[in-house]
């Protein structure tokens, strides 16, 4: 945990007194930065807002969870635009989870992405990553609403104390894509969703991952699914399922909640999950067995609690 906060105070250090002190303090609230914020230290660092993301790399990379692989991954989504054209600004970093499949690992854009959507966005602008999307993220991101309209920013080269970028198209690194429209659909992940779904019954737990559930994206199994998850201080992350047309790229409820989780806690603070539910609309495919194997590993003894909507 020790190189992890330094990492993260190294990466606090490079940005001016001021600005290092508010950024402290927003951070502490959460892995988001406001509009407004962005623009006072936009004006204050002479700097623009590519500028100021390719800066946030390192902050964001300092959130990862990488004891497998040890590579830090760092991602800044920018939202879409506000009554006054700014955007927000939302961290993502990349989560791996000792004894489990790598397929369960959350990558940093993933993790950004999802960041902005569970905060209310329904598209972004552009993505900043410091080092080019993985074809899996790159089929992840083209399930977006905005996919054709994305802006990929990757830092230009690797002098620390430079922060110029390149920016191209998500298309540009997805050629002859595949994705929503070719299986008929219109619209896309982040696009608003409310599913209507209830339960009888459940803990106060499981009636937070009914919220994830009715605001997931399902459109192509319809597994409406919402997982919850609560530490010891009662504090409750919650996630939604994200389909892909592809199918492999989907991100499941559980990864959702727990790369929020991730990006709300201190750098490689401990987990402490003392509560899990998984709420799901009755289909052919489930999130139950997935979901209890991962949590197994990452919070023995905690049992989950799993309710079938309606």
């Amino acid at each position: 945990m020790a190189a992890q906060e330094n990492a993260f105070e190294s990466a606090l250090a490079v940005f001016p007194e001021t600005v290092r002190t508010e950024l402290k303090e927003v951070l502490d609230e959460g892995p988001v930065i406001p509009a407004e914020r962005a623009a006072s230290w936009i004006d204050h660092m002479s700097t623009s807002v590519g500028q100021l993301m390719i800066w946030l790399l390192p902050v964001a990379a300092s959130y990862a969870r990488v004891p497998i692989s040890n590579y830090h991954v760092g991602a800044v989504a920018q939202g879409m635009p506000r009554g006054n054209s700014l955007a927000h600004l939302y961290l993502g970093s990349n989560v791996e989870f000792s004894g489990q499949a790598l397929s369960f690992t959350v990558h940093g854009e993933q993790c950004a992405t999802n960041n902005a959507w569970l905060h209310g966005e329904t598209g972004l602008q552009a993505l900043a990553i410091n080092a080019a999307p993985c074809g899996y993220c790159r089929q992840f991101l083209y399930e977006l609403t905005t996919a054709k309209s994305l802006n990929i920013l990757l830092k230009a080269n690797t002098n620390p104390n430079d922060y110029s970028y390149t920016t191209n198209p998500l298309t540009y690194f997805l050629p002859q894509a595949f994705g929503p429209s070719d299986l008929g659909l219109t619209g896309g992940l982040m696009e608003s969703e409310s599913h209507g779904l209830t339960i009888s019954s459940g803990s106060n737990v499981a009636q937070t991952a009914l919220q994830g559930a009715n605001a997931s994206y399902a459109p192509y199994t319809k597994d409406y699914a919402g997982v919850a998850l609560q530490q010891n201080n009662q504090t409750i992350y919650v996630g939604r399922y994200a389909e892909n047309a592809a199918y492999n790229p989907s991100m499941s409820p559980l990864e959702s909640a727990l790369a929020l989780m991730n990006m709300f806690i201190p750098p490689q603070a401990p987990l402490n999950i003392t509560a899990a539910a998984l709420v799901e609309a009755q289909a052919d495919i489930s999130q139950k067995s997935a979901t209890e194997a991962t949590l197994a590993s990452i919070a023995p003894g905690v049992t989950l609690e799993h309710v079938v909507a309606s």
